[in-house]
């Protein structure tokens, strides 16, 4: 059962790393630089906040991944040691 959870916590961290990617990579591109001849300041500033929001939240999953990544290293370490021990 620990080693299930320990692959859990493995396999979520990739799972967030490739959710973050693809908000990245799949984000609409940002307004061109003559963006006033072709939208106006409320359009641009909702298609910004949008831009913003994603890579906000991209970043708040790549902290996470991180974090549970470690988790599962420190879960895995501990798991191994205490087996060697014995």
């Amino acid at each position: 059962m620990k080693k299930l959870a320990i692959g859990l916590l493995f396999a979520l961290p990739i799972a967030l790393l490739g959710w973050s990617c693809s908000l990245i990579f799949f984000a609409p591109s940002e307004p061109p630089i003559d963006w006033m001849r072709r939208m106006s300041v409320a359009d641009h500033d909702a298609l910004v906040a949008h831009l913003d929001h994603l890579y906000l939240v991209a970043a708040y999953a790549v902290t996470w991944a991180i974090q549970l990544g470690y988790l599962a290293w420190l879960g895995l370490r501990s798991d191994i040691t205490r087996n060697s021990a014995s």
